[in-house]
């Protein structure tokens, strides 16, 4: 996608968001169902989200089954059909980040049998998965634990491996792989529940920075894109222990996953341990919290933006799948769109 297309992209999203009539929407803070409960579908525990141009969303099942899958859903949150993802060198499938690149190609991050016990932890891939016939090709191999996926202004594709402390680069044909930046802010802490590191990832507006949350250490690293789209030194954004200690709050970044940046620089968490999505500023304070105790929501984990609606996938990890579906929080102000 040319640079000039997405800014015209941006604008638009932000001009049609702001100056629709504010009783056409609910409160900022709002979360609502949007598909309703789909443990019924072939996406059970859903994990990543995109939207293609037509407003339709697709996700992936994160359980670990022999022939996974993506599922389409309408702008209206119906279920409309679903994709089989067949089995690579792992023998199981289990997809994580997902990515709609137009006109019908769906990437998406499977990590296979990285928790059986004794597997090789290197079976991870990167599909492309054909929205129309369906055909599905592996085009990048090796990975840990693939786990989100961000596209740069180029049609490059960044991987955060989540056990592993790289984030790696390719070309949407699989061609020009290389580790693109390498960490131990990376890197998850082995001694928590859920044990994690580089996880959500997502570039800023202007495509200066690549933002990436560790989920174990309750960070927010980010690694600047120098002049020559090479990896600048990563630090440190933002860390939960820092804001319960500074803001005198408790549970900030508990479990950070899937990240989605507004049109304004804050920064949207899924904080998946808290049942919360959380807000932090461009100065690293945590601004907003939001939750719906109504609404059973255990693990949210991937975050995709449309207009002022936030949209999110309800992991449903801890309890078998029972709750899994798609929600949708309102905003206080338009998000990046997706490209």
């Amino acid at each position: 996608m040319k640079k000039g297309l997405w800014m015209h992209l941006v604008l638009v999203a932000g001009i049609s968001t702001l100056a629709a009539p504010a009783a056409a929407a609910p409160p900022v803070g709002t979360i609502s169902p949007f598909t309703g409960n789909i443990a019924n579908t072939p996406c059970v525990n859903p994990e990543g989200l995109s939207i293609d141009f037509e407003g339709n969303f697709y996700t992936g099942s994160a359980a670990t089954t022999p022939t996974g899958a993506v599922c389409e859903f309408s702008p209206t949150g119906a279920f409309v059909r679903s994709i089989p993802i067949p089995a690579g060198p792992g023998k199981v499938v289990s997809l994580l980040g997902v990515l709609f690149e137009a006109p019908s190609t769906l990437f998406a991050l499977d990590f296979a049998d990285s928790l059986v016990p004794g597997s090789s932890q290197t079976n991870g891939r990167v599909l492309s998965v054909n929205t129309v016939t369906g055909a599905v090709t592996t085009i990048g191999s090796g990975f840990s634990f693939p786990n989100g996926i961000a596209e740069d202004l180029f049609g490059n594709l960044y991987i955060a491996d989540s056990f592993s402390t790289k984030i790696t680069r390719l070309a949407q044909d699989g061609s020009h792989k290389i580790m693109w930046a390498s960490s131990s802010l990376l890197a998850a802490n082995p001694s928590a529940a859920l044990p994690l590191g580089a996880n959500g990832i997502a570039f800023d507006l202007f495509f200066q920075n690549v933002y990436v949350s560790n989920t174990s250490e309750q960070t927010i690293i980010r690694i600047p894109v120098e002049r020559e789209g090479n990896a600048g030194t990563p630090v440190v954004f933002a860390s939960g222990a820092t804001i319960d200690a500074t803001q005198n709050t408790t549970n900030a970044l508990d479990g950070a996953d899937g990240i989605a940046f507004d049109l304004f620089g804050n920064l949207y968490v899924a904080a998946n341990a808290n049942a919360e999505i959380q807000v932090i500023s461009p100065s690293a304070q945590l601004v907003a919290r939001y939750t719906n105790p109504s609404l059973p929501v255990d693990v949210p984990a991937s975050l995709v933006f449309l207009g002022d609606h936030l949209y999110f996938t309800n992991l449903s990890l801890f309890d078998g799948g029972a709750h899994s579906s798609i929600a949708v929080l309102q905003t206080a102000l338009p998000g990046i769109p997706p490209l």
